[in-house]
């Protein structure tokens, strides 16, 4: 069994009769964050702006060659604390994009550097390059800096960053994480991985309750209402999740997890 990140790899396998393709969405989603230390980004209108410009669509269809799902929260249908009706993304609408930079004083746009990685992500540096493609169009001029996972990662945990991408996928399968690692208000101990600094002490209220609550049906709407905080906050532009797919002998049978695991247990050659 092999697990294929190149969607481009995928016509070729299709057309051996000895293999076959299972897939389905993994538990990894992209996203790009906007530095709220940035004074332009402190504008709600801006952000959001930002968001109706970027078209995840032609990203699926054109970068990731139909091998993502496009998403509008930062938390996977496979993980504990997700809801579908927080998954709805804000349309793609460039005249709207254009009327909210004008109502927050950018008519003509500014100019920004976007950092990414060009070895971290399937298709990272493209998919940057198209988000500062799609932006141009609400005349933000963007200075793409891509550069290897190493000094890009370097950079941007400095949190010497204004708009960068990034992506994630929880190790304990489950919305705190998320919550406590990559939304909170970043302190010495939480918000870790917030590197746009982030900060809503309602939703750090919240991921304090979560940490402590028994019942799993409150703990449950807990997280719902935090991850919808975050939704409304725009300080994180959701753009897919990764489509996880594996090439297997026709006469083997799998269980294909959502984090990209082999189990054994599950596995029978015929």
């Amino acid at each position: 069994m092999v697990s294929i990140t190149n969607p481009a790899l995928l016509a070729g396998v299709s057309r051996n009769p000895n293999l076959g393709v299972i897939r389905q969405s993994q538990n990894i989603w992209y996203f790009v964050a906007l530095n709220l230390d940035d004074e332009r980004f402190q504008d709600v209108r801006v952000r959001q702006a930002f968001y109706h410009a970027i078209d995840v669509e032609a990203i699926r269809s054109r970068i990731m060659r139909n091998g993502s799902i496009p998403t509008g929260t930062l938390i996977a249908p496979s993980v504990n604390g997700y809801d579908e009706r927080f998954d709805q993304r804000l349309p793609f609408d460039v005249d709207k994009a254009r009327a909210l930079m004008e109502e927050a004083g950018y008519k003509d746009g500014f100019e920004l550097t976007m950092d990414c990685p060009n070895d971290r992500y399937v298709n990272d540096e493209a998919i940057c390059q198209a988000v500062a493609a799609m932006l141009s169009r609400i005349n933000v001029k963007v200075n793409l800096q891509a550069q290897t996972r190493s000094l890009f990662f370097q950079k941007v945990l400095s949190r010497d960053t204004s708009f960068y991408l990034h992506a994630w996928a929880t190790s304990t399968n489950d919305g705190h994480n998320i919550l406590y690692d990559l939304l909170n208000t970043p302190t010495s101990q939480v918000g870790t991985w917030n590197l746009g600094g982030y900060s809503n002490p309602k939703v750090d209220e919240l991921t304090t309750q979560i940490g402590s609550e028994m019942d799993e049906a409150r703990r449950n709407e807990l997280m719902f209402e935090a991850f919808d905080l975050v939704r409304q906050d725009y300080a994180h532009i959701p753009l897919h999740q990764q489509t996880l797919v594996w090439v297997k002998k026709k006469n083997v049978e799998v269980h294909q997890r959502p984090d990209d695991r082999l189990e054994l247990r599950f596995t029978r050659v015929d």
